[in-house]
């Protein structure tokens, strides 16, 4: 997964800086995957504290890896809180399984009870070695979902009456209510979207830094925000965007350092693609994943949730579609 050798000769982006990492517009990037190269993208973010960063944990099986936690923990001083909320596929069973991986799989994954969320949860920082990670940088992983359940969740017109003021009414508004108080109370910090690219032939086609955001609907059974065949799904991303866009400065670091994934068919069993090596870091989500997207052969435009964010958001520039287009990815890297 690279910049393609036949756009090398025609790539219009600027010259390559240390590491190999090229400035794309809307994006710093490089293919070289290395320690030094992500610390200086991430450093190049300037990231102010308190810093709340939300991983990629949705799965089990592909998951924002302990070494580029520890790389991004190893780029900033100050406050550090790290978010996420429970996930139905972030689980043992979702790697173990040798059955058919059906609808009776996803109903069996949909089951689960807070306790076997928290057992899953112990289980994954430990199978991950993210446990270790945390304890040597001394910083706090703050459950959204837990949050929740405790009531520790700011009054939803509070929320409604700051976010509104910045980014007018939310589609839906129940949204407003499923903001953790310690999370408003940082507002004015960075929130560090940390995700990676993996592109799908369903609903979405690429799951991007917008779409990592639905994680943080605290809820771990999400599917009333899918809705019937993903019919909600694109419009909670934006709004879920929007909220937090408005409670933080929000930048965005997409990897596929270790690992990425691709859905050709069934969405519970992704191809996965080893050491691809990508790293791309942006100041503005909406335009990171508009050039992506671009350098992953789709038209943003037809990738819905990113469609509707520019309608609702703000209309990303045709530079960095065009950027994405003259610089493609050979995906995946063999």
């Amino acid at each position: 997964m690279r910049i393609s050798e036949k756009s090398k000769s025609k790539c219009s982006c600027n010259d390559t800086m240390s590491g190999g990492i090229i400035d794309l517009g809307p994006a710093k990037f490089t293919s070289e995957g290395s320690r030094n190269a992500f610390i200086e993208i991430v450093s190049g973010l300037n990231l102010k504290p308190p810093v709340i960063i939300k991983p990629n944990w949705s799965s089990s099986l592909i998951f924002t890896e302990r070494d580029i936690l520890d790389w991004t923990l190893s780029a900033l001083d100050g406050e550090v809180l790290i978010v996420e909320s429970y996930a139905a596929w972030r689980t043992r069973l979702f790697i173990e399984h040798d059955g058919p991986r059906d609808e009776k799989f996803l109903e069996l994954l949909g089951t689960q009870k807070k306790k076997e969320f928290r057992a899953n949860d112990k289980w994954f920082l430990r199978y991950s070695g993210i446990d270790g990670v945390l304890e040597k940088h001394n910083v706090e992983y703050l459950n959204l979902s837990e949050e929740l359940w405790a009531n520790r969740v700011c009054e939803p017109n509070l929320v409604a009456d700051f976010v509104e003021s910045r980014a007018g009414v939310m589609e839906n508004t129940a949204l407003y209510g499923l903001v953790p108080e310690r999370l408003y109370d940082l507002k004015g910090g960075t929130l560090l979207n940390l995700t990676k690219p993996k592109r799908s032939l369903k609903a979405h086609h690429v799951s991007l830094t917008l779409k990592n955001m639905f994680g943080m609907i605290p809820s771990p059974w999400r599917g009333k925000y899918h809705g019937e065949n993903d019919s909600l799904l694109d419009q909670n991303i934006v709004d879920i965007n929007r909220i937090y866009g408005s409670l933080f400065e929000v930048r965005g670091i997409i990897e596929s350092v270790f690992s990425t994934s691709e859905t050709l068919d069934n969405f519970l069993l992704p191809a996965i693609h080893r050491n691809q090596g990508l790293i791309w870091g942006g100041s503005e989500t909406l335009e990171l994943d508009a050039l992506v997207s671009s350098q992953l052969g789709l038209n943003p435009n037809d990738v819905g949730y990113l469609r509707l964010a520019a309608e609702q958001i703000k209309p990303w520039s045709d530079d960095s579609v065009k950027l994405g287009m003259t610089n493609p990815i050979d995906f995946p890297k063999s």
